[in-house]
């Protein structure tokens, strides 16, 4: 039997310290999946880690062990086990996995219903299976999980209006200025998914959109929507001259300190406003002292963000009954898989069970009769298999072991036992 435990660290309840000191960069897993692994002593083992939440799932052979995720994180990332673990929400069995379904869906998300978690999803599996720390029992978790996100979203309103963090922090800036960003420069730093999507908002409120990014060819993709790129390298330059910073790129660095921005001359139409959607953070939290420089960080947009106000309730509660029929059907598959080798003994036991009744009864039969009762008994005895059959695999959804080994053994007896039927061979 397969234990299946998640360890999660959520934006929504600790600090953006805290996450900044679990936070992994997209370069390093190839590394880090296989440590992590090892550490906490699990058959297979996924990394989910986003600007709102570093996870953890993991598989045993047998019972899961959740409290070996807090020792093998707090290790990996050389911080105290009892941070971790103070800190951290933990699910076993069916809980993780409608966990990861909610999770992939929007439902815990600040900024409910967004989608950009189920690219991070696909790309926390693709790193599983690259790194060679996967298995089928998590690849098909994994795609349950996106299936869910897409029925939720393609049968609810959730995630309508590119409902997003990225959106959400381009919304907060167009707050303050009647709702648009006409007449507004806007400084996009990065050219990934976020930065794809603050392009995407703000050039649709009407703001002149600059990217500034490390590799030119990644950035030329936007020239598409109107946007002038131009290099990292004269970022101070381009923050001289902007309204709007968002900063949503995947440094593992800061990008900005408050030391420089002070030296820039301004240019702008007045406060700047410097939004930082990464983890780690891209800007000094130093900024917040400068005059004329208003921060906005995930905590602060966090504190701000809309909750279901704006959603009809029952698109949540149709949101959940997807979750729930999507957990059903995975338990189901993994219950099928956990049952499948009791299963194949019970066959093999009725097998032999047919064999010895076919040859004890139609031995002393006519030649050309025996198939017929062979054909018979088989058809006999299948039929009184099924029943525990499918009672075995109800006892292995219900985690019912015990019931499980019994009904995988129902026909021992009677495959042991010596044939002792006999029937007249007269015509």
């Amino acid at each position: 039997m397969t234990g299946l435990a998640c360890l999660s660290l959520s934006g929504c309840r600790v600090s953006l310290q805290v996450l900044e000191s679990l936070s992994f960069a997209g370069a390093d897993l190839g590394a880090v999946l296989p440590d992590l692994r090892r550490r906490a002593g699990a058959d297979q083992l996924c990394l989910l880690a986003t600007c709102e939440r570093t996870e953890l799932y993991a598989t045993w052979t047998g019972e899961p062990d959740a409290g070996a995720l807090v020792r093998a994180l707090a290790e990996n990332r050389r911080v105290p086990s009892g941070l971790v673990d103070e800190t951290s929400d933990r699910f076993v069995g069916p809980a993780a996995v409608r966990h990861l379904m909610r999770v992939t869906a929007g439902l815990e998300s600040f900024v409910l219903g967004e989608r950009d978690i189920v690219g991070q999803v696909r790309s926390a599996a693709l790193a599983c299976h690259d790194s060679g720390v996967g298995g089928l029992e998590l690849e098909r978790l994994l795609a349950a999980a996106v299936s869910t996100s897409r029925r939720v979203h393609r049968s609810t309103r959730l995630g309508e209006g590119c409902r997003s963090v990225a959106a959400a922090a381009v919304q907060h800036a167009a707050s303050g200025n009647g709702g648009h960003l006409q007449q507004r420069s806007v400084l996009v730093v990065g050219a990934g998914q976020v930065a794809a999507e603050v392009v995407e908002s703000a050039t649709r409120l009407g703001a002149a959109v600059t990217v500034c990014n490390r590799t030119k060819r990644r950035a030329d993709r936007f020239v598409a929507a109107g946007a002038r790129i131009v290099d990292l390298s004269r970022l101070g330059e381009a923050l001289a001259a902007a309204d709007v910073a968002v900063f949503g790129t995947a440094a593992p660095h800061r990008l900005l300190d408050a030391a420089t921005l002070a030296a820039l001359p301004r240019h702008g139409t007045g406060e700047l406003l410097v939004v930082d959607l990464c983890v780690p953070r891209n800007v000094d939290p130093g900024v917040r002292s400068l005059p004329g420089v208003r921060l906005l960080d995930l905590a602060d947009l966090r504190a701000t963000a809309g909750q279901a106000g704006d959603l009809v309730t029952s698109d949540l509660a149709r949101a959940e009954r997807i979750v729930q029929e999507e957990l059903e059907r995975y338990l189901r598959w993994l219950a099928g898989r956990a049952a499948a080798e009791s299963v194949r003994r019970l066959r093999e036991e009725i097998e032999t069970c047919v064999s010895d009744e076919i040859e004890g009864v139609a031995r002393s039969l006519p030649a050309e009769v025996q198939p017929l009762v062979a054909e018979a008994v088989r058809r006999t005895v299948n039929r009184l298999a099924h029943g525990p059959t499918r009672r075995l695999l109800d006892a292995a959804a219900a985690g019912n072991d015990g019931v499980v080994d019994l009904l995988a053994g129902i026909f021992s007896a009677s495959a042991s036992a010596p044939a002792s039927a006999s029937v007249d061979a007269s015509p």
